[in-house]
């Protein structure tokens, strides 16, 4: 990415970011509500386009994206989604998967798709497919997505993925709609994955554990620090001390260029003008010290009492029971 801007109406989201991604990167993207962190993701993952600057892609490398917000056919069963890669070999065990569940299929057909299923290792890409819909806590592979609840929807398209064979495997809140078992299966499986890793998450343990690089999107710039959360932290705090630092050092010569100016100085000299032209300058940077909340689960405890309590709480869709006589005390 060589100098990418994008802005929205008069808000600049993007303000010429430069970034390399690299084979074995694991990067956790960070920063406000509403900076353009899901933006960001969608321009490098070939989604959206910047306003300028450039997006460089080696011809032979694949891109995985999983959305915040994703697209699904409400016919397509769970593994067919799963299965919705472009590939020789996604195409193939989609077209075995569809084959055995239509009764017109001939023993023949079967039989010579079995065939290529050897031949590509369509097996294992099956096999993998339903074991990592299990472990996300999705087994019934047959399942209609249109019957499928918001929660379940995120961890197939989370699956699809996964599975899907790519060089850059981007993320977007992957964590959402995970309970803690899952969550330690997914850092578990990211950490051995081959190629590069960018993602967006609020969770600072499942950062800490996964990614080897922190970039932060701050009023339209990016910030790199070379390592996890704690490490960026760390690294933070230092910056924002040199820039308090020099915003503090500009904010008094401000004040004495400003105190000469009002004494009367003409600009009819080179040294007077150029001076003169300095405090307009430094009157016109803007600072680059905002406060601004950074929202990042720590799990850390609430002091008080009751916060919330459920009583006999009982839900269902149609003839599916969600809840029955549920009780809760947070």
């Amino acid at each position: 990415m060589e100098n990418i801007s994008k802005s929205f109406s008069e808000k600049i989201l993007l303000d010429r970011i430069c970034l390399g991604i690299n084979e074995n990167d694991r990067i956790g993207l960070i920063g406000v509500n509403g900076t353009g962190k899901s933006t960001l993701l969608k321009i490098i993952a070939g989604l959206e386009k910047a306003d300028q600057g450039e997006r460089i892609k080696g011809t032979q490398v694949r891109i995985e994206y999983l959305s915040q917000n994703p697209v699904f056919d409400p016919r397509a069963t769970v593994l067919e989604q799963v299965l919705r890669g472009n590939s020789p070999v996604m195409n193939l065990v989609r077209e075995y998967q569809q084959a055995l569940m239509d009764p017109k299929s001939t023993s023949e057909r079967i039989a010579l798709l079995s065939g290529k299923m050897d031949e590509l290792d369509g097996w294992t890409i099956e096999s993998e497919a339903k074991n990592i819909l299990t472990k996300l806590g999705s087994p019934d592979f047959n399942a209609r997505m249109g019957s499928l609840s918001g929660g379940e929807k995120k961890r197939i398209a989370l699956a699809a993925a996964l599975i899907n064979p790519s060089d850059i495997l981007i993320l977007d809140e992957p964590t959402n709609h995970l309970d803690n078992n899952t969550i330690d299966w997914l850092e578990q499986y990211l950490n051995k994955i081959k190629g590069a890793l960018l993602m967006i998450t609020h969770d600072r343990y499942f950062l800490d554990r996964v990614v080897n690089q922190i970039i932060e999107l701050e009023q339209g710039n990016l910030y790199s620090y070379k390592g996890n959360f704690s490490y960026y932290l760390e690294k933070k705090a230092e910056r924002l001390e040199i820039q308090s630092s020099s915003e503090n050092k500009k904010q008094r010569l401000l004040k004495q260029e400003l105190a000469w100016i009002k004494k009367g100085a003409r600009a009819r000299t080179t040294k007077q003008k150029a001076r003169i032209d300095r405090y307009t300058r430094l009157n016109q940077e803007k600072s680059e010290i905002k406060e601004e909340r950074l929202t990042i689960s720590v799990g850390s405890s609430r002091l008080g009492g009751k916060i919330i309590e459920l009583k006999q709480i009982s839900k269902a869709f149609d003839q599916k029971i969600i809840l029955k006589d549920f009780n809760y005390f947070i």
